[in-house]
């Protein structure tokens, strides 16, 4: 008895993380370019559509970072390349 109440327990969770999976909203992986307003990628460096540059290399751990960034995100690097 035990085990069958134990069974229908595992079947009741397992459904209840199926709906909480299935109900993640995830993030779109575009955005609009700020030169034409046109559709882009988050990882591309130049818009192909009018060949503003998106993003360029931080010059204190060189990853790459939105050129409107004043800061870079993965190092806290000023845009003169000073910490800060």
């Amino acid at each position: 008895m035990i085990f069958l109440l134990l069974i229908s327990l595992a079947f009741l969770l397992l459904m209840i993380q199926d709906e909480l999976n299935g109900s993640v909203v995830e993030e779109p992986l575009t955005a609009s370019c700020p030169g034409c307003v046109k559709e882009i990628s988050l990882d591309w460096m130049v818009c192909p559509h009018c060949l503003q540059r998106l993003r360029e290399s931080c010059p204190a751990c060189q990853k790459r970072k939105l050129i409107s960034h004043g800061f870079c995100p993965s190092c806290g690097c000023g845009a003169q390349g000073v910490m800060g």
